[in-house]
């Protein structure tokens, strides 16, 4: 399946750096941060019960956790985040000797509710950034020497660990074990071609395919197993950031956008830039993997 399709908006956000989508599937809401505008945005699939949280910081990423709250990403660290009270506790600050050069980004949760999530270096994507682990009481680094990390996602058996540092254009494969949640064995799974811009967020359907978004190319590129390449979704604005699949029937795609580092023609031409995209697909996706089955939080920073 070799499949062309196209994705409309379905919300006119105008996100700065829309990113992280996620489909809630006991809520039946997709939500999604906006980092540098200091959000949280959420609506059903339709498009409507639109809601836009601000928040004390750039949520990077997230993973939901059975309790209903999130593990949560902010630029300067990994957070225990209530959504309804906007209350967060610092857990563990992020590369604290690199002052703000340094900020977190990318983040997915393993088939045994651990949250990895990694870095980006701001001042030129040099790699000096970790991709952390959290599991229990521990935070352990799996990762190291990544510019900006990106597209961390699982299979559906959860042996395979997908990443992508976003100074190149490759995705890369490891194997994952998931009794020490250490990845290993690191090898090339697709790259992108000539204008097809930088891998970004990362999601897989049931039948084991990466559905990535790719950042200054307009489009999220569906591959196989094998890393063949199967049904592409090409979007109307640039620069697109992530995606999840959801719906009530796991059948849909969301896909987030930025307008961040736009200029006014461009963003003249592609008015839509920073919106929160929808695009039905011929693949069913998993539902999302929550942080704490079977695990604890660490202990806050006192």
């Amino acid at each position: 399946m070799n499949a062309h399709l196209k994705a409309e908006l379905l919300v006119d956000c105008q996100n700065d750096l829309g990113e992280a989508v996620q489909w809630n599937s006991f809520l039946q809401k997709v939500f999604w941060t906006d980092v540098f505008g200091n959000a949280l945005w959420s609506c059903n699939e339709n498009g409507d019960e639109v809601s836009c949280q601000k928040l004390p910081g750039k949520l990077c990423s997230f993973a939901f956790r059975s309790d209903g709250g999130l593990l949560a990403a902010f630029s300067d660290g990994i957070y225990d985040f209530d959504i309804q009270s906007g209350q967060r506790r610092l857990l563990a600050q992020y590369q604290p000797e690199l002052g703000r050069r340094t900020r977190m980004n990318d983040g997915g949760v393993d088939r045994c509710g651990r949250f990895l999530a990694g870095g980006i270096d701001e001042e030129g994507m040099h790699p000096i950034t970790e991709v952390w682990s959290i599991s229990g009481c521990e935070i352990r680094t799996v990762i190291s020497s990544v510019g900006c990390a990106n597209s961390i996602t699982f299979s559906p058996d959860g042996d395979t660990m997908y990443f992508a540092d976003s100074r190149c254009a490759d995705i890369f494969a490891f194997d994952y074990d998931q009794d020490s949640g250490m990845p290993s064995n690191k090898r090339l799974f697709a790259s992108l071609r000539d204008g097809e811009g930088k891998p970004d967020g990362s999601c897989v359907d049931r039948e084991g395919a990466l559905w990535n978004a790719q950042f200054g190319g307009g489009a999220v590129q569906r591959f196989l197993e094998n890393g063949e390449r199967s049904t592409r979704v090409e979007l109307d604005v640039p620069n697109v950031t992530c995606c999840c699949i959801g719906g009530k029937n796991l059948d849909v795609l969301f896909i987030t956008t930025a307008s961040s580092g736009m200029r006014d023609f461009e963003l003249q031409d592609k008015p839509h830039s920073g919106g929160l995209f929808v695009c039905p697909i011929g693949a069913i996706g998993l539902p999302a993997s929550t942080f704490g089955s079977g695990q604890k939080l660490p202990q806050p920073v006192p």
